[in-house]
């Protein structure tokens, strides 16, 4: 999941209701790779609609959630997530990288160590 660069809170909201369809039938083990390279920005109505995306979001994320590995490259977006994060603290694995590689291959190995057989492609 790549965020983009300067999303508008509309565009943030449609992918935070995407994600809630898609978590409707998906009944199934995953993990997450959110790529927030791009993000420079993250207002307070911004993180106040993800914080609330993330309470919503958590019957599956506990239920199927092996880890969601954060991509993000920005100190000031570090510290915004730190504020998502005591929001709505997440209750699965959850590991940030500054490289989006990097936060792939922890990913797969945290479907691999919950005994995930078949590994999925970008």
């Amino acid at each position: 999941m790549r965020f983009p660069a300067g999303a508008s809170d509309q565009e943030l909201a449609s992918l935070c209701e995407t994600r809630e369809r898609w978590a409707q039938h998906a009944q199934h083990p995953c993990a997450w790779v959110a790529d927030m390279s791009l993000v420079r920005s993250m207002p307070p109505t911004q993180r106040k609609l993800f914080a609330d995306h993330l309470k919503r979001f958590e019957f599956h994320d506990i239920t199927y959630n092996r880890g969601s590995a954060i991509v993000v490259t920005n100190a000031m977006i570090k510290g915004l997530l730190t504020a998502v994060f005591w929001l709505a603290p997440p209750k699965f694995p959850n590991q940030a990288f500054d490289d989006f590689d990097k936060g792939m291959a922890w990913a797969k190995s945290q479907l691999q160590k919950s005994g995930v057989q078949r590994l999925p492609t970008e």
